[in-house]
């Protein structure tokens, strides 16, 4: 078999390690009936895509290395036709020969494999978070991160880094917008931006069909006449009958506004040359921006604290209350009326986040579980905007949207829905980790 020899001298020549790393889900791309693939291909190799949130992988076919192109959440490795071995490797979690399923991989195909890690020390953090911009108008241009994006119909959805994003919105006689977006690891952030127009419309009617309506000396029309978009600021407007000017006025139009002049009733007569001025003075206006302050008055209302006692595992056991660490072991507080989340670290394992009530003076005890590595994360997209998610038959949310603390080892049925349009697949649920799933609703 193909490396087979290089495989062996390499499990001889490299001492044994614990072996954590697994790869699953393996699979071809298919190409859609009579459509175009949405995927690209290499005429000489064949391309796998490893599904993965971990970084520090290598890749080898016996001693030689296999380049790895980084993608989002995703490893792009090329190999050579027929390859049947895989050697992949990990400074921590160790080294995985991987017998490729089948007869080998095929150039001028693509696959796929998610690329698992077993290790009960780590604590899966989640660092991405899904942003939903809706626009007015519908076809702006958003830059985040200094990254383009084309928004279409009104709607974009990013899966981008938790933490601070800057981004500009900018769009055709629009006002340019600039905003912060900040995620978390909670809920998605949605935001909806509309766009102030620095157009204008004029209308003119002269009640003459034989008028030839001029704007700063260029005919925009005869009798009536509506402009397309205009610039604010100061136009000349006159009327001409055959050769003679019969009227001649400086019109201001203000930000977004539809001017209306009637000159039905106007005295048609020839202008003498010391009557008007000709001279163009289209003067931009600029856009004020005004301020608004808030300013929330609180009533000092009188509150009545509970004593609270929570206990942990053991006394290396870290209790976190409202995602702040405040002791290990034990902790003793007083706390006002509400709700409140608390939950368990140790040796880099994480509770569940259990959720309790403080109500009035009423002292609260609570003693808690040890941690484990006994939940994921489902992360949930589609080609639409805000289709409705169900778990298993029950409703959960809109997508996109990450889904926090699922139980390990089950199985899940995703069904989307958005009108008539829905989609379904079964997913099995890995732990300590997430799950990327998109579909294509039919």
């Amino acid at each position: 078999m193909k490396y087979l020899c290089t495989i062996i001298l390499f499990l001889i020549s490299f001492p044994a390690i614990s072996q954590s790393i697994h790869v699953e889900d393996f699979g071809k791309y298919k190409k859609p009936f009579l459509k175009k693939a949405a995927f690209v291909t290499d005429k000489r190799n064949a391309l796998i895509d490893f599904y993965t949130s971990e970084k520090g992988f290598s890749f080898f076919i016996g001693n030689m290395q296999v380049a790895a192109e980084e993608g989002e959440d995703c490893l792009t490795v090329s190999l050579p036709h027929k390859s049947d071995f895989l050697i992949i490797k990990h400074p921590k979690h160790g080294t995985e020969i991987w017998k490729i399923p089948g007869s080998g991989v095929k150039k001028k195909k693509r696959y796929h494999a998610n690329l698992v890690i077993d290790d009960v020390d780590k604590e899966y953090k989640q660092e991405k978070q899904w942003l939903l911009l809706n626009t007015k108008p519908g076809n702006a241009i958003v830059y985040v991160d200094s990254m383009i994006y084309q928004i279409q119909n009104g709607y974009l959805q990013l899966y981008l880094p938790i933490g601070k994003h800057p981004l500009c919105i900018e769009s055709p006689f629009y006002t340019s917008l600039a905003d912060t977006v900040e995620l978390t690891d909670s809920l998605r952030v949605e935001r909806v931006y509309t766009l102030i127009p620095f157009y204008s419309y004029l209308t003119v009617e002269t009640g003459r069909a034989d008028a030839n309506i001029m704007l700063d000396g260029k005919l925009v029309g005869k009798g009536r006449v509506s402009t397309g978009r205009l610039k604010p600021g100061r136009y000349n407007l006159s009327v001409n009958l055959g050769d003679s000017l019969c009227y001649s006025e400086f019109i201001d139009i203000e930000n977004a506004e539809r001017k209306v002049v009637d000159l039905s009733d106007a005295d048609y007569r020839p202008l003498q040359s010391g009557n008007f001025r000709a001279e163009n003075k289209n003067i931009m206006l600029q856009d004020s921006v005004s301020s608004i302050e808030y300013n929330t008055e609180y009533d000092e209302v009188e509150t009545h604290l509970a004593e609270v006692y929570i206990e942990a595992f053991d006394d290396n056991t870290e209790i976190w209350l409202n995602r702040e660490f405040v002791g290990k072991g034990e902790w003793k507080g007083n706390l006002a009326p509400g709700f409140y989340a608390v939950s368990t670290k140790k040796e880099g394992l994480d509770s569940r986040t259990e959720y309790f009530w403080v109500d009035g003076d009423k002292n609260v005890e609570l003693k808690l579980m040890a941690p484990k590595a006994d939940y994921g994360f489902l992360n949930v997209s589609c080609d639409v905007e805000n289709a409705e998610i169900y778990l298993n038959g029950v409703y959960v949310g809109y997508a996109p949207c990450v889904l926090h603390d699922l139980p390990i080892n089950r199985t899940y049925r995703v069904r989307l829905v958005k009108g008539k349009k829905e989609a379904e697949q079964i997913v099995d649920l890995k732990g300590n980790d997430i799950v990327n799933l998109k579909l294509k609703l039919k």
